[in-house]
């Protein structure tokens, strides 16, 4: 199979990539194409399922890329401007203006880039104005440094590598040329896709175990009956462990007492990490067992299965979802979701109702927690004591206690009541306060 890197980039700038592609036989550059860069974003989320490595034309589409966390740095790069390919416009520029010039203006590349390169070649006597690359909404700055140094004779020329600069400046009467990569930037950077995209297609393929280990919390005052209620939960939890499975084209194996295997390869996970998270958040606010996960990755299915043993022997109680990662190199990461990402984290809540309550709160953040858990799961932003009692497996007249207790501190607020065609009063509905977690 071919590998594909996606091109990206204004249609000058792809057709200059595309050439260069020509010498390389085992891979296939899909050009997109774009006007504005807004459309990147469309552009990525469309294809990348497909797309094995993202070539952008230039830094400002790529950082544009980075910022809005479309890619990560290893799934993508541009081709550098400095070397050859600053050597060659200022070359370009000599040749067609008939002149030497001594005084320039230049942006992207970054001071220590341009004197190591004229310190090289001896040739310090040019006199250069830099503007390193600081995002693409500050462009306005860039073109006011261009023209400002020009109109004011301390330059004689400028070299922009970003095409909207290159065009306004050439509007306004200053002297300009537009830097773009060399073939040998483009190739190198080609070829880096190109290992880069290798290595991943093999580590994709490697071995993986998901280790998931129930705990019982056993209730001495009722044994028997948190017993029964453990097994239900268990039941519960391996029908959402065979749901994962399926997502991620795995095996399920049993092991017995609350320990379940699921055999797949790290490709897979890697891109389900999501559902293995919302995964725990359902089952981490579960009072009668605990929860613990690992992943094992190896070379062979005995060294995924020591790593994924291991991993869960390490793990203390969490009380927010987390993954243990054991590679084949035998080094351990611990990652969680990003906070920033996530609704329900229970540290975050804790240290709200302190500061709003102080730290002999009336309220339990264990039972916002589990509410909120079970309203984010089933997309209900409203609900009622029953469905309060069905999330938590207690009793309606618990379930009221506790929305009693959260309305009084402020956390809930009663937004209706609904009748559900049954003798009685009808039931109050209630959400969480403005600015509550959500």
């Amino acid at each position: 199979m071919q590998i594909l890197i996606g091109v990206i980039g204004p249609k000058e700038s792809i057709e200059r990539i595309l050439k260069v592609s020509e010498e390389f036989n085992e891979i296939e550059l899909i050009p997109f194409v774009y006007e504005n860069l807004s459309e990147i974003e469309d552009i990525i989320n469309q294809n990348k399922s497909f797309i094995d490595q993202w070539l952008f034309s230039g830094i400002m589409n790529y950082t544009f890329a980075m910022d809005r966390k479309l890619i990560q740095s290893h799934q993508g790069s541009y081709p550098p401007l400095h070397g050859s390919s600053f050597f060659g416009i200022l070359m370009e520029a000599q040749l067609n203006e008939k002149q030497i010039f001594q005084r320039i203006s230049i942006d992207t590349v970054t001071d220590i880039e341009i004197s190591k390169i004229l310190s090289y070649y001896h040739l310090d006597s040019l006199n250069y104005y830099s503007a390193p690359y600081k995002g693409y909404n500050k462009l306005s700055e860039i073109a006011d440094f261009h023209r400002s140094l020009f109109q004011k004779n301390h330059t004689e020329i400028a070299i922009t590598s970003i095409k909207s600069i290159y065009e306004q400046l050439k509007k306004d009467g200053v002297l300009v040329y537009r830097l773009t990569p060399s073939y040998l930037a483009i190739k190198l950077t080609i070829e880096l896709l190109v290992k880069r995209a290798q290595t991943t297609r093999f580590e994709n393929l490697q071995m993986a175990i998901i280790g998931c280990s129930v705990i019982h919390n056993v209730d001495d005052n009722n044994e028997f009956y948190a017993l029964f209620k453990w097994r239900h939960h268990e039941l519960d939890v391996k029908k959402s462990l065979l749901k994962l499975t399926q997502k991620m084209n795995g095996s399920f194996v049993s092991l017995g007492d609350g320990f379940y295997f699921i055999f797949t390869t790290k490709g897979e996970i890697d891109g389900s990490e999501h559902e293995l998270f919302k995964f725990m958040s359902a089952y981490i606010t579960q009072e009668t067992f605990s929860l613990r996960m690992a992943i094992g990755y190896g070379e062979t299915v005995t060294q995924a299965e020591q790593n994924v043993r291991y991993g869960l022997s390490q793990i203390q109680h969490e009380k927010e979802p987390s993954l243990l990662i054991i590679d084949k190199n035998y080094s351990v990461t611990m990652k969680t979701p990003d906070q920033k990402n996530s609704l329900l984290s229970s540290k975050l809540i804790k240290e709200d109702i302190i500061s709003k309550f102080g730290k002999d709160a009336p309220i339990n953040h264990k039972d916002v927690l589990r509410i909120a858990t079970y309203s984010y799961k089933y997309n209900k932003n409203e609900f009622t004591s029953q469905d309060v009692s069905r999330w938590l497996q207690s009793t309606e007249r618990n379930a009221r206690r506790i929305l009693t207790e959260l309305e009084s501190a402020g956390i809930l607020i009663k937004c209706g009541s609904v009748s559900l065609k049954q003798r009685g009063r009808p039931k109050i509905v209630y959400q969480f306060a403005e600015n509550f977690l959500y």
